[in-house]
Parts: structure tokens; C-alpha cells; sequence
């Protein structure tokens, strides 16, 4: 069943209905001066043929003429202005609408739709569905208006020949309808398209030192290359349909003035029209071009526009997989006390279970450390926590409340999430610690940065903490980015702090310099982290050691060395690893 194509901007269309009610009747009346300039002409040639012209009916007519040309421009200034204006609003509503709808999409969602693609979305074809909306909207009203009252104008004096004008309509009809559908067709080719060449732009740019790294640029280059060539490609298909369509219109309309200039001819010498009329009849033909030429172009525009809001759409008709229930419990405040009841999870597109029969308890004031092997499931461990993701058997409750209860806003507020990839904006330092907290002052900001450890190289940068960092914080080192973040997840002061593998980048002694600082400011704080260099996990108050998605060996740290296990076989391995890097150091200095 196909759905109703303006169904995510019916509303929007129903708000701005006066506006562009107000645009059409404006645009009728610049019509209607428009259309009455040809009459007063014919009516004068007719008086000047007749030798009965006098100065002061020639003023009138002048008078008369000046008078329409003065209100048709000032009547199309105001039906610009209530279209175009309104078309200008509704696209930035809809950009709004979609925007807003994207922050309320699952993780899942963004692992298969590309950037490039949600971002040609939002311009190109954003675009193509204010042009809809605007000219698109003007030229089909112009067409109905202007071809209607140039019918009647023509009528008025000659049916004989406004009879002529009919014979080549239907053909400009299927002309239209025929080439519609291929219009329709090869623009959503176009868009695809675009949006793939924008994804490869976006994704080079982002990679450019792993490109320059490499020495890939004439490999990306030619990437790139393929992609516009196949842009231009469909393009051209696309100007192809549009190119053979405007003319064949262009010459079925002209075949209508030649059939006039025969056929109104011989009624002129016949007498049966004055000369005047001929002449008003003309004009009133010319006029009557432009909307069935300005016919291919509605459907043309109407067609992109359609093919580009059917994509829009598309997004806007995705439902979160995450989103809060009717009930929802909306609690301001949380203690954090964590629980893991059997809980079992796999991704939508994978058959395999992540994470199998995981119980954990993280009572407030508690430090949790987890390690395992790359790909154990400990990312997706923590996730389960915010509810970046659902689980699809089991229960995790936060204060004994389930999380799928719990509003999503004021379960996130209460948690801390500093991930592996320590995203920044590209703003200053001190904006991206208060990113959570806008109201943060750079006293306070200050403080965390001693926290984190950042005190040291805060005086390498040029602007101290009103640094800009770059996009994704590039000026700044890994280390220095996750300790940025880290400094941005205590700024909100959460009862639950989720640290996944955030302190890899930094070296041995700002790691316990920072880690010392944690366990001091904690207090009743649930404290959650991962780490393959056990050192960060060691003063653990419980460590559990992930495999394949289950949970092999759980205690303290000196309860997992007593095992022998995976656990204590890694921790001797990094301890030799330390001592050796200790003595090269040594030898070295």
C-alpha cells in the first residue's frame, strides 16, 4: 500500500495554508492585469485602423496600460513574497523535523545508513522539495490561472479559432505524462547517486592523515572520480529525458501559433475579425504558450521534489528501536545501584549472542573493572547500561527499577559515558567539558582538568582551555582527547560512571595519577571500567573477565590471581612487558 506522500508534512502545509492562499490570490490578480493589456492594444489598433484615434483616447489607453504594468509588478512582488518566503519556512521546518528526528534514531540505524547519504538528505534533496514548494507551486498556479483566462480572453473572440489552438493539447499531454514517469525514475537515480558521492567526500576529508599516511591519495582520487563519473553519468540521462521533452512541448504549442497565423489570417481578409482582434488574439496565444510550455516544467519540478521527499521519508518513517514507554518513569535523580539479571543480547543483524547469562551487581560507591579479549562483548556490556541498545532476554535494573521503564532523558542524565572513541566537537576545550552542562564555569572547569591530569599540557595551548580543539578534536593527541571526555562525563557529577577503555592513549603515570583522583572524588559513585592494562583495574572492587560473551572469571584482583587463570596470565605478561620498557627507559637516559 503506498502511503500518502506529504504525510510527514501535512501539518506544516496546514499552518502556512493562508499564506499560500493569500500568494494564489495575488497571483490571480497579476494574472488577470496581465491578461487585460492585450484587449486595451486590440481595441487600439482597431480606433487607429479606423483613422478615429484621438490624443486623448491614445493617453487613455497609455493611462490604462501604464496603470496594469504598475499593478501586476507590485501584485507579483507580494505573491513572491507569500510563496517563495512560505517555501523558505517550510524548508527550514522540515530540516528541523528531520534533524530532530535523527537524534531520536538508534545506534542501530546509523551503523547502516552512511553520513554522506543523510546529509545529501538534508541539503540537496531538502532543496529539491522547497523548489516543489515554491516555483514548482507558482508555475502550476500560473498554469491554471494564466491558461484559463487566456482560454476565456480567446473564446471572447474567436471560438473558430481558439478551436485550432485544442488540436495539439492531447499530444502535450501524453508528451508530459510520458516523460514524467522517466523524470521521476532518473532523478532518484541522480540523488542516490549524489548522496554516494557526497558519503565518499565526507569519508576521504574525515581520513585525510590515514590517507596522507598511506600515500593513497591518486587511489582515493580515482575512488572519488568514479563516483562523480557516475553523477555526471546520470545526469546526463536526466537531461536526456528533460532536453527531448521541452522541445516536442515547444513544438506542439508553435504549431498553434502556425495554425493562428494561417487560419486567423484568412478570417482577417474574410472580415470576419477585426485587425485588432487578430492582434489581441495573438497576444492572448503568446500568453497561452508560456503555460503549456511552463507544463513540462511543473512536472518536472513536481517530480524531483517527489522523488526527494519519498527519500525524506524514508528516514522520517524510521521508529526508534529505543524510545521511552507510555509509563515511563521520569526520576530526576538515581543512586546508581546497577544490577544484571541473566542477561542475554545480540545485535538486530547478527544470529550469534554477543553476551550470554550475565549477572552482575554494582552497588553505589563500587568500583567495577572488566577485561577480556577484543571482541568479548565488554563494549556492549556497558552500552546495555544508557540503553544504547535493548537486550532481548534477561532484565538490568538501575535503584531495583527495570531501565525499560525508566524515562531514556533522565536515565542518561544520571550516567556518564566516556566511550573508546573520545569524540569532540569542534569548539574549544572548555565547551566541550560543559557540553553537558552549559552552565559550567571555567572555575569549575578548571578543577576538572586537575582531575584528569590535563594541567601540564593546558599550558601548551595557545588559548589555554579557549583552545579550539579542530574537527573531532585533531590538535589534540589521543591521550589529551580522552581525557577531555573524561573531564566532560564528571562535569555532569552522574551517581554512574562508565569508562570504556578511556585511559589507553594515556601513559602509566598520568593513568594512576588520574585514577587516584577518580577514587578520591567517587564517594557514593557506581564506577564502571574497562581496560585491557589491568594496572587501570587492579584496585577494583570486583572484576569480572569477559570471553566470547560470558563471564569466566569474576573476584578482586588478588582473588583473580589466585585462580591462575586468563586474568593472572595477562596481568604477569603486562608486568613483564612494564619492567622491560622501565629498564630501556633507564638505559637509554
Amino acid at each position: 500500500m503506498n502511503k500518502p506522500l506529504l504525510r510527514h508534512i501535512k501539518k506544516l502545509l496546514i499552518q502556512y495554508r493562508w499564506k499560500y492562499i493569500t500568494g494564489a490570490f495575488f497571483l490571480l490578480l497579476t494574472d488577470i492585469f496581465q491578461l487585460i493589456s492585450p484587449r486595451l492594444i486590440g481595441w487600439g489598433v482597431d480606433y487607429l485602423n479606423k483613422g478615429s484615434l484621438t490624443f486623448k483616447s491614445l493617453l487613455l489607453v497609455f493611462s490604462s496600460l501604464l496603470l496594469l504594468a504598475i499593478l501586476t509588478a507590485i501584485f507579483r512582488f507580494f505573491w513572491r513574497i507569500q510563496i517563495l518566503a512560505t517555501a523558505r519556512k517550510l524548508e527550514a521546518q522540515i530540516r528541523e523535523k528531520y534533524f530532530t528526528h535523527l537524534q531520536t534514531l538508534s545506534l542501530n540505524f546509523f551503523n547502516y545508513k552512511k553520513t554522506g547519504e543523510l546529509m545529501a538528505l538534508a541539503t540537496n534533496d531538502l532543496g529539491a522539495v522547497r523548489e516543489m514548494f515554491a516555483f514548482g507551486v507558482v508555475m502550476l498556479l500560473d498554469t491554471i490561472f494564466l491558461g484559463t483566462l487566456s482560454i476565456f480572453f480567446l473564446l471572447s473572440i474567436s471560438p473558430k479559432l481558439t478551436l485550432y489552438i485544442a488540436i495539439p493539447l492531447p499530444l502535450i499531454t501524453l508528451t508530459i505524462a510520458f516523460f514524467g514517469k522517466i523524470t521521476h525514475k532518473r532523478f532518484k537515480l541522480v540523488q542516490d547517486s549524489f548522496a554516494k558521492l557526497t558519503d565518499k567526500a565526507e569519508e576521504t576529508i574525515a581520513g585525510i592523515r590515514v590517507v596522507k599516511a598511506y600515500v593513497q591519495e591518486e587511489a582515493e582520487l580515482k575512488k572519488f572520480i568514479e563516483k562523480a563519473q557516475d553523477l555526471l553519468s546520470k545526469n546526463i540521462h536526466l537531461v536526456k529525458a528533460w532536453g527531448f521533452m521541452f522541445p516536442t512541448i515547444e513544438l506542439l504549442a508553435n504549431l498553434s501559433i502556425l495554425l493562428v497565423f494561417l487560419l486567423g489570417g484568412l478570417e482577417v481578409i474574410k472580415g470576419n475579425i477585426s485587425l485588432g482582434d487578430f492582434i489581441a488574439f495573438n497576444s492572448y496565444l503568446g500568453l497561452l504558450i508560456w503555460p503549456m510550455n511552463a507544463l513540462g516544467w511543473v512536472v518536472n519540478n513536481f517530480q524531483r521534489g517527489r522523488a526527494s521527499l519519498e527519500r525524506i521519508n524514508e528516514v522520517l518513517d524510521e521508529i526508534p528501536d529505543i524510545k521511552d514507554s507510555p509509563k515511563s518513569i521520569k526520576k530526576e535523580t538515581l543512586e546508581g545501584y546497577i544490577t544484571f539479571k541473566n542477561v542475554y543480547f545480540k545485535y538486530p543483524s547478527s544470529p550469534k549472542w554477543i553476551l550470554e547469562d550475565i549477572s552482575i551487581e554494582i552497588k553505589p560507591g563500587k568500583f567495577l573493572g572488566i577485561t577480556g579479549p577484543v571482541g568479548s562483548g565488554k563494549t556492549s556490556l556497558v552500552s546495555l547500561i544508557p540503553r544504547l541498545f535493548n537486550i532481548q532476554k534477561g532484565e538490568i535494573f538501575i535503584d531495583n527499577i527495570p531501565i525499560k521503564d525508566l524515562s531514556l532523558h533522565y536515565l542518561r542524565k544520571n550516567i556518564g559515558f566516556v566511550p573508546q572513541d573520545s569524540f569532540l566537537f569542534s569548539d574549544t576545550i572548555a565547551n566541550n567539558i560543559r557540553f553537558g552542562k552549559p552552565d559550567l564555569s571555567d572555575d569549575e572547569i578548571y578543577k576538572l582538568i586537575k582531575i584528569v591530569a590535563l594541567e601540564e599540557d593546558l599550558k601548551e595551548f595557545p588559548n589555554g582551555i579557549h583552545t579550539i580543539v579542530g574537527e573531532r578534536g585533531v590538535t589534540l593527541s589521543g591521550g589529551q582527547k580522552q581525557r577531555v571526555a573524561i573531564a566532560r562525563a564528571l562535569a555532569i557529577n552522574p551517581p554512574v560512571l562508565i569508562f570504556d577503555d578511556a585511559l589507553s592513549a594515556v601513559d602509566a603515570k598520568t593513568e594512576r595519577q588520574i585514577l587516584e583522583n577518580l577514587l578520591e572524588i567517587r564517594k557514593n559513585k557506581s564506577l564502571i571500567v574497562i581496560a585491557q592494562r589491568l594496572s587501570v583495574i587492579q584496585d577494583a572492587d570486583e572484576i569480572i573477565v569477559l570471553k566470547e560473551g560470558k563471564i569466566i572469571e569474576r573476584g578482586d584482583h588478588n582473588k583473580l590471581m589466585r585462580l591462575g587463570g586468563f586474568y593472572a596470565e595477562l596481568f604477569e605478561q603486562q608486568k613483564i612487558e612494564s619492567e622491560l620498557e622501565r629498564r630501556e627507559d633507564e638505559r637509554i637516559l
